[in-house]
């Protein structure tokens, strides 16, 4: 299980999956390691890519998984994302894209994913104890 911060996000980016071409994609976090993005176009499992990132710069990725219009890469070297220029999203930001996951995860069938939202949801509501006495 994977313990290292993440930055959530939903930020416009441009990605160069070669020297001669790049496309936007939305980065939907981010940590010192890798990303998660998504897009329209179909990017390779095992290609390298560059990300540029505000404040960092143009980062060498390699793409570790792609399910759908989502894919997740790891940075050759790690980057400090204290030093990127994208702001942290709101908690009910990122509750409410987990929604939507998790709905879309129900309705494909991935009841693994959908569970696994699930609880993050749960775990990400703020709750106040109420004493029954």
């Amino acid at each position: 299980m994977r313990r290292e911060e993440r930055l959530p996000l939903d930020e416009p980016a441009r990605l160069h999956p070669n020297e001669w071409s790049s496309l936007e994609v939305r980065v939907l976090d981010l940590s010192n390691n890798g990303f998660r993005a998504e897009c329209e176009a179909r990017v390779t499992v095992g290609s390298c890519v560059t990300l540029e990132l505000p404040g960092i710069g143009s980062e060498l990725a390699y793409v570790t998984w792609r399910r759908g219009d989502r894919f997740g890469a790891k940075f050759r070297q790690p980057v400090s994302i204290d030093r990127c220029g994208w702001s942290r999203l709101t908690r009910q930001a990122v509750l409410a894209r987990m929604l939507v996951e998790r709905a879309a995860a129900r309705t494909v069938g991935q009841y693994g994913t959908e569970f696994e939202l699930r609880r993050k949801i749960l775990d990400g509501l703020p709750m106040v104890r109420v004493n029954g006495d």
